[in-house]
């Protein structure tokens, strides 16, 4: 994938060994387009599901009892 860089406006190039996009003119790195730093918290994700942590442990410590 190729970005524009936000600093100077040249194409970036992809780095696979950073990860990110390099701008060969002012050499700055971009994580945007590989979703560096977006991963959502377990909290998150449960909220988007619309369960509470509290409720997924409850029912985690459940189905434990029904194992052990």
């Amino acid at each position: 994938m190729r970005c524009g860089c936000p600093n100077c406006d040249s194409f970036m190039i992809h780095s696979e060994r950073d990860n990110a996009c390099v701008c060969p003119d002012c050499l700055y790195r971009c994580y945007a387009c590989q979703g560096t730093g977006t991963a959502l918290s377990r909290e998150a994700v449960l909220a988007m599901k619309g369960v509470s942590p509290a409720t997924m442990e409850e029912r985690m410590q459940a189905e434990k009892k029904r194992e052990g």
